[in-house]
């Protein structure tokens, strides 16, 4: 079976749905305890459709914290690295 190859993505990475569309991985860091997470952006947009939109770099509101347990906001980042590279 032949691989599979990724789509190129041209243009640059400014929100969530930019980082899926390229097939980048991307870290949620926790504001109150600075825990961070590496994850593929599908799991945050299959939680929340509105997020599709949310610039990087930035707090977002509404994440919950598994390490502090509390409702904190967050800062998502992208990687620039593809899963499994």
């Amino acid at each position: 079976m032949a691989p599979v190859k990724r789509r190129k993505f041209d243009g640059p990475i400014r929100t969530i749905a930019d980082s899926c569309e390229a097939d980048y991985l991307v870290i949620v860091q926790c504001g109150r305890c600075e825990t961070k997470r590496q994850m593929h952006p599908y799991r945050l947009i299959a939680k929340n459709k509105k997020i599709l939109d949310a610039p990087l770099d930035k707090p977002l509101e509404g994440f919950r914290c598994t390490t502090c347990r509390s409702s904190v906001s967050a800062t998502v980042t992208c990687t620039y690295t593809h899963p499994g590279a």
